[in-house]
This record gives C-alpha cells, structure tokens and sequence, in this order.
C-alpha cells in the first residue's frame, strides 16, 4: 500500500467514524514515528493508527497515562480517546518540536523558562503518588532496566558493537559501563510515574511565545527510574541544560550518575540495533538522531 492510498484509508475511517467533522483539511505524518502514523484534521483533531498490532499497546498506555497523570500536573497534555485497539483520537496542541538549537537561539530569560517548563513538569510526574498509579493499574515503563537486562544488553553491545570499534572506542565503551559492572546496587531506584521518552518531539514548543504548549508521546510511560528521564533529557539537550532543569525539579544528586549512564547506554543501544540491521541487511527502520554532545563522564561529579 503506497502512502497516498495509506493515508485514503485513515481519512475514510476518520469520516465513517465521526460525520460531525466536516474534513476541510488534513495533515499527516506517517513517516517518523516507529509505532504508530499520525494524521492532523483541520489543525484540530490528531487521529493515531497503530503501523502494527504489536504496537496497539503503545496507544492504549496514552490514553491510560494521560488521562491519570493530568490531575497531578500542571502542564497541558493531550485529552486522548481510545476509538479502538488501534485507533485514538486526541486534541491538537499547536507547535514543533523542541529542539537543543531551537532552545540556544533564545534569550537566556527565555531558555530559563523553558527550563522551569521543562523541571516543573518532571518534578510533579515524579512526585505522582504510586499506591494512586497503581490503584488505576498503570504498569511498568517501556523500557528495561533491570540490572539483569542492562547486564544481557552489555554482553550483546560487546559483541555486536566492538568488531566495528577500534581499540580507542572500546576502551571508552568498557571505561562507562564498568560502573555497571563493578557496583552491584549501581542500577538500584525508588519508583516513580515516569515519561520514558522526554525526548524533543514529546515538547511542543511555540515559536511565537517562546514556550512549551504541552508533552505528548506517553507511549512508553509508566513506573519505573526517574533518573531514566533524566537521562534522556541529558542525551537530547545536554548537562549545561540539565543544570538550569534542576533549579527547577530539586535535588538530583541522587540521580545523576544513573541519568548520565542511561544517556550514554542509549547511544549504545542505537547502535547495537545498527550492527543488528547490518548484519540482517534491512534498514527499514534505520534512523538517524541529533543528540546533544556536552555529557560529563559516567560518575563525574555533579
């Protein structure tokens, strides 16, 4: 099925299933996202198909997140329906993506605020008590970091990655995953509701107010490291940035040598995934990621 013919299909559904919107114009976006194809009616209505019936889930978990977090955190999120396994509805929040470039090219007022968006909205998803998280049934996040995990995943980076790396690379490899290694409560966490993915195109940024509109992307959201969110805000917009976040979220000494690990191990695993798409010569899925560069050590001081 080409794009077009793709995109015929989900307007028709869209049409059949909700007569009232008069379709006057449509947008879509069905090549980014790895789970599911986004398509924007009138820049109101945001309808997401499942690409696959693997990735349904992802979809039900928005709709289940969004819908428990909301009354615990200031910042909009998208009001999202469940039209079936496959299919969701939600609220279109104006904007773009929030990139690291889009946020140096501000006023250093402005990327404070940002800044105090960006901790505030952390801070409260954290502070989301987990006796409610788990009376409303909200599972795990979609992300495995069980030390049993981590330690499995090393094993295959090791094996996977190295006979692409020079010696110099591998060194590096060993010298940030020792931590791992060598301290066996290294990967150990007080629970906390957590994004999963705050990565830049879960913040809607407005280029006109110079603020965050709302967080989307809850697919992978659910119960697990807060440091993991952290960790990806490190990857995307770097430890100078981190810094201004936590004048705003509080203490993260207890957190920011397992953020740093979990930037760098996220790297890794792209490109493990990258030595698995060589060897099996389908590129399908290969992709291509900005992340930010200025990452102190695993086990710096902060």
């Amino acid at each position: 099925m080409t794009m077009a013919d793709k995109l015929a299909k989900y307007v028709e559904y869209v049409k059949r299933k909700f007569p009232q919107i008069q379709v006057t114009n449509v947008g879509f976006n069905l090549t980014d996202g790895n789970h599911s194809d986004v398509v924007i009616i009138n820049d109101e209505h945001i309808f997401k198909f499942a690409k696959y019936d693997w990735t349904a889930c992802y979809l039900a978990n928005q709709c289940k997140i969004t819908s428990f977090v909301s009354e615990y955190i200031d910042t909009r999120l998208p009001k999202m329906e469940l039209i079936e396994d496959s299919a969701v509805k939600c609220d279109f929040i104006k904007g773009a993506p929030l990139t690291r470039d889009q946020i140096l090219k501000l006023s250093i007022g402005d990327q404070n605020h940002i800044a105090r968006q960006i901790g505030s909205f952390l801070r409260q998803l954290h502070a989301v008590p987990l006796k409610a998280a788990k009376f409303y049934k909200i599972g795990d996040a979609q992300v495995d970091i069980t030390k049993e995990n981590v330690l499995s995943e090393i094993r295959d980076i090791k094996r996977k990655i190295y006979p692409y790396c020079d010696s110099l690379s591998q060194k590096t490899i060993d010298e940030n995953l020792e931590v791992v290694l060598s301290d066996k409560n290294f990967l150990k966490y007080t629970p906390a509701v957590i994004h999963a993915n705050p990565n830049p195109a879960a913040f809607i940024f407005d280029k006109e107010t110079k603020k965050l509109n709302g967080v989307i992307g809850f697919g992978f959201s659910g119960i697990g490291d807060p440091a993991y969110d952290l960790g990806v805000i490190l990857e995307c917009y770097g430890e100078v940035f981190l810094k201004r976040v936590a004048k705003y979220y509080g203490d993260m000494s207890n957190l920011i040598s397992r953020a740093r690990f979990y930037a760098y191990f996220n790297g890794l695993m792209w490109a493990k995934r990258t030595a698995d798409m060589i060897t099996t010569r389908d590129f399908s899925k290969f992709r291509f990621y900005q992340c930010a560069k200025d990452c102190m050590p695993v086990g710096s001081p902060w």
